[in-house]
């Protein structure tokens, strides 16, 4: 039987607000949280300023010196399970929480819904070298493989992380949307100009950005000014550019509230990555009425009511040469392609929180044909500690 008003809990490992996955679930848990059908909803999950209490040690974060890798404080997070008794606990995965949440999950016959928004494989290929980055590929692989059999239900983002997580050995994966915050939805919006004038990256300053693409447009178009919001291992080769270039600003990390004011303030979104599951930022660009240009592997162009609204990188075409098409057309047909995104945009934010409930709510159901869970002295001990 469905609970009335469900319970969930997510326990996650990216940092709240810090990049695309952190800032999904920061997302979806607000929307949740507000929902008639949702009784309570926890996030679990690191954060700089205002560190959650089953948040521990931290170590640095390989390849990224910029971000850390957080360990849950297992006991505190025990004690969060028991006293909130969840209906579902969402994880992505792998990671310190999302394995401690899942484990917690399948010792005490709590159904865990296991969402798939990376492939991991092809993240460490981009930064360590081949011998390290097959061990710990295939390592992360063998994870989420165990992830996914042990789970009660899988969500994707895109229809190639579906294909993905099938090849892998998901069942039966669910396609969701990605919602957007309240922000950036619901604040009135402007017409872009006449011309183009200003353009914007926003994300991380890493390998598979393709940053060093949207720094070489920056410097082919003095005429233009560019602006980049985030952080990463690539900082300091943007200060370096921010350095070179007069018409190249380097705004460091922003808030979510800030990220809404810069949208309004460019024309065009770029967003040039070699590996990018959805891009959500590109979602929120479009909420806010602006032009998008994403290359073809970013998976927000998998969505049809979405594509129509943004930019695609041909094949073999460059940025300043995809830049200079969309120049090329009338004021009119841009502006018409930016309220569509919009519209778009805002349509699909409510379909994505009804299609989440709804998968929760079966996977709650399967609460009663969850096999009884295996006897871990381990976690006997950890529960006793919880409850003193």
């Amino acid at each position: 039987m469905t609970p009335d008003k469900l319970r969930l809990l997510f326990v996650v490992d990216a940092i709240r607000g810090r990049n695309g996955v952190g800032t999904y679930f920061q997302d979806l848990a607000a929307h949740l949280e507000n929902h008639e059908m949702v009784g309570r909803v926890e996030l679990v999950a690191p954060g700089i300023e205002q560190p959650h209490p089953c948040q521990g040690r931290s170590i640095p974060m390989p390849g990224d010196a910029t971000q850390r890798l957080y360990l849950p404080r297992l006991r505190a997070l025990t004690q969060l399970v028991l006293e909130m008794q969840p209906d579902v606990i969402i994880v992505p995965g792998p990671g310190f929480f999302s394995l401690a949440g899942y484990w917690i999950g399948k010792k005490l016959g709590i159904p865990v819904c296991v969402t798939h928004q990376s492939d991991y494989r092809a993240m460490v290929r981009l930064y360590w070298r081949p011998l390290i980055a097959g061990i710990v590929g295939n390592l992360l692989q063998l994870l989420n493989i165990r992830m996914f059999r042990g789970s009660s239900s899988v969500i994707t983002i895109s229809q190639s992380m579906v294909e993905h997580a099938r090849s892998i050995g998901a069942i039966n994966p669910r396609l969701v949307p990605t919602p957007v915050a309240h922000g950036f939805v619901c604040q009135p919006v402007t017409a872009i100009r006449p011309k183009i004038q200003r353009v914007l990256f926003v994300g991380r300053l890493a390998a598979e950005k393709n940053i060093g693409h949207f720094l070489a447009l920056a410097e082919q178009r003095p005429d233009l000014v560019f602006e980049i919001v985030g952080d990463g291992p690539l900082r300091w080769l943007v200060r370096q550019k921010a350095d070179e270039l007069p018409n190249l600003v380097f705004t460091g990390w922003l808030s979510r509230d800030q990220v809404v004011h810069h949208l309004n303030d460019n024309d065009l979104l770029i967003l040039p990555s070699s590996v990018e599951a959805f891009g959500t930022v590109a979602l929120e660009a479009m909420a806010r009425q602006r032009l998008v240009l994403t290359t073809p592997v970013c998976g927000i162009n998998q969505w049809p009511e979405l594509a129509s609204g943004l930019y695609t990188l041909a094949p073999d075409e460059t940025l300043s040469s995809a830049l200079q098409r969309i120049e090329a057309l009338p004021h009119s047909e841009r502006q018409m392609t930016a309220e569509h995104a919009r519209n778009a945009a805002c349509r699909l934010n409510g379909d994505a929180i009804q299609q989440w409930l709804n998968v929760l709510r079966s996977t709650a159901l399967q609460k009663h044909h969850l096999p009884k869970p295996a006897r871990s002295t381990t976690f006997a001990l950890l529960r006793k500690l919880a409850a003193d």
